[in-house]
C-alpha cells in the first residue's frame, strides 16, 4: 500500500473507538502503548510512503525498528493516521499481538515494513 498522508505520522492500533496513543510521538521513530504503535512516513510534500503489513519478516533489508507487542482485544487491528482515518484493517487472534518494524530510513522512510504475528484468514 502506498501512502501519503496530511501528517507524516501513522498509527496500528486494536479497532476499538478508543485507543492509548504514545503521548511523546517524537521520541523515537517508533513509539508505542500497550494498544497503539504510532510510526513515521513521508509528509505529503515529500511524497508517498510504502507501507507493507505482512505476517512475513521483511524482505527489503532495512533497519529493524522495532519488536514488540500490542493488545489487539477486538481481533483486528487498523492502520490509520492523526485524523483516525482507516486506510486497513487487518484480522488478528485477540489477545497480545507481536509487531516487528523496518524501515530503510528513520527519518524519512521511502518505506516501512510491519510484521504481525499472525494474520487471521477470514
Amino acid at each position: 500500500m502506498q501512502v501519503e498522508t496530511a501528517h507524516p505520522i501513522l498509527f496500528l492500533a486494536d479497532a476499538a473507538p478508543v485507543v492509548s496513543i504514545p503521548p511523546d510521538t517524537g521520541a523515537s521513530f517508533v513509539t508505542a502503548t500497550h494498544d497503539c504503535l504510532a510510526f513515521w512516513v513521508l509528509a505529503s510534500v515529500d511524497g508517498a510512503s510504502l507501507v507493507t503489513v505482512s505476517d512475513e519478516a521483511c524482505e527489503a533489508g532495512g533497519a529493524p525498528l522495532f519488536d514488540g507487542t500490542i493488545d489487539a482485544p477486538s481481533g483486528i487491528v487498523t492502520l490509520m493516521d492523526s485524523s483516525t482515518f482507516r486506510y486497513l484493517n487487518v484480522p488478528v487472534f485477540s489477545g497480545r499481538l507481536s509487531v516487528r518494524v523496518w524501515a530503510e530510513d528513520d527519518q524519512n522512510p521511502e518505506w516501512v515494513w510491519l510484521q504481525l504475528g499472525t494474520i487471521r484468514q477470514i
